[in-house]
């Protein structure tokens, strides 16, 4: 019994003396000799000892061991990849648990996901109080809320793709008394900050002097809760529908960019905007908010067709609801400005700047033709047909026109 007690306890101790060896000096060769131990045990007891000599422990089962210095680099190698491993499944869990955090919350808020092979593989459309809107959109919901406004401030309105650019750049000239040089020096997002993009963000908006012009492709139902107290002055700008989706499709083609492009077809496109499935949409409810108030001191109504077919009477329309009147010649100095082609040659207002870091197409031009009824060189018969019904259904007394009363159909 005592001989197996000091085997094991031998066999343990060259063990743990094998692994010191192999943790403090890899390098250097580790001998484990057989050994013979000579055990001492002594009991006292009325003088009487016994003594134990030479007990044997020897363990044939260890040899010479020298210890492989590739060996140890493998195995540190291996080690060094099992951390990596677990530390990239570690950030990849925590990946997906922000994912469905933010979902969560999303969701906490009335926020609904939706899933579109059309605009790629992560979704990019998120339904909300009714409306369709971009993630931009929804990630700041409670901050374009509780924006601060001034009573002072001009907004400019509309459902993307309407003729927005075109109706900042008169409101600009008309509110700083018809300066085109100044104009000219600075692009349009600068002076005229399009409200729910990332860029420049409210914390600069909040900064500008006033008079703030301002930008938005939100509803009115949506725009900042002071907008029912401080009463700023807000232009609405809507367009026929069968232009708009036009145009809006050749626009999303333009980018490069994942979270603003879309990859389906023009037809799915189509059909989309017919059901509301795109950016702010749906189209109709966009247009009959602003409509429906129409008759409010503090709004302005306009249609894109107008725009085209007289801009010197809607210059002026413009000019006295802000009241910052003109005189004839002003009145023609902005239509002479704001006419197409000027504008699309006009680098502080033809969105050029974003072929510059990357998010468009260097061959493409975001301002495409400025026509009303380019729709029929494009429109299937039945899309065409959809969108009468949609303007026959939910827009009744709108003036909505897919056509001009002139031959004309260009500025």
């Amino acid at each position: 019994m005592i001989n197996m007690l000091f085997r094991s306890w031998h066999q343990s101790s060259c063990l743990f003396h094998q692994l010191r060896c192999l943790s403090r000096a890899p390098s250097v060769a580790c001998h484990l000799k057989n050994a013979c131990y000579n055990v001492s045990l002594s009991k006292q007891s009325n003088k009487l000892s016994v003594l134990f000599r030479n007990v044997s422990n020897t363990s044939k089962n260890f040899k010479d061991y020298n210890f492989d210095p590739k060996q140890a680099t493998r195995r540190r190698t291996l080690l060094l990849f099992t951390y990596l491993s677990g530390f990239i499944g570690a950030m990849l869990l925590t990946a997906i648990g922000l994912r469905h955090y933010a979902r969560m919350a999303r969701r906490a808020q009335g926020i609904e996901d939706i899933k579109l092979r059309q605009y790629g593989r992560k979704p990019q459309l998120f339904r909300y109080r009714g409306y369709v809107f971009p993630d931009f959109v929804v990630n700041d919901i409670k901050n374009n809320l509780h924006f601060e406004v001034r009573e002072d401030d001009v907004w400019v309105v509309s459902f993307p793709k309407s003729g927005t650019t075109w109706l900042q750049e008169i409101v600009y000239l008309i509110n700083n008394g018809v300066d085109i040089e100044d104009a000219a020096q600075t692009n349009i997002e600068e002076r005229f900050p399009y409200f729910e993009w990332i860029v420049p963000g409210k914390q600069v908006l909040n900064k500008m002097e006033s008079p703030r012009l301002i930008k938005t492709h939100l509803p009115l139902s949506m725009l900042p809760n002071q907008m029912k107290s401080k009463k700023p002055k807000i232009i609405y700008i809507a367009r026929n529908p069968k232009d708009t989706v036009v145009s809006y499709y050749f626009f999303l083609t333009k980018f490069v960019i994942d979270d603003q492009s879309f990859v389906g077809t023009f037809d799915d496109y189509c059909q989309l905007f017919v059901e509301g499935l795109v950016h702010y949409g749906p189209w109709w409810k966009h247009v009959k908010e602003a409509w429906d108030r129409k008759d409010e001191d503090n709004i302005l109504v306009l249609f894109y067709e107008d725009l085209q077919e007289d801009v010197h009477r809607v210059v002026r329309d413009i000019a006295n609801f802000l009241n910052k009147p003109l005189t004839e010649t002003q009145v023609e100095a902005i239509a002479r400005h704001c006419s197409f082609d000027t504008m699309k040659n006009n680098k502080a207002a033809n969105y050029d700047w974003l072929k510059d870091v990357g998010m468009a197409k260097q061959e493409e031009s975001f301002l495409r033709k400025g026509q009303v009824g380019d729709w029929r060189n494009h429109l299937k018969p039945e899309i065409s047909d959809q969108l009468d019904e949609m303007v026959a259904s939910h827009l009744e007394g709108v003036p909505i026109r897919d056509t001009l009363t002139s031959e004309d159909s260009t500025s």
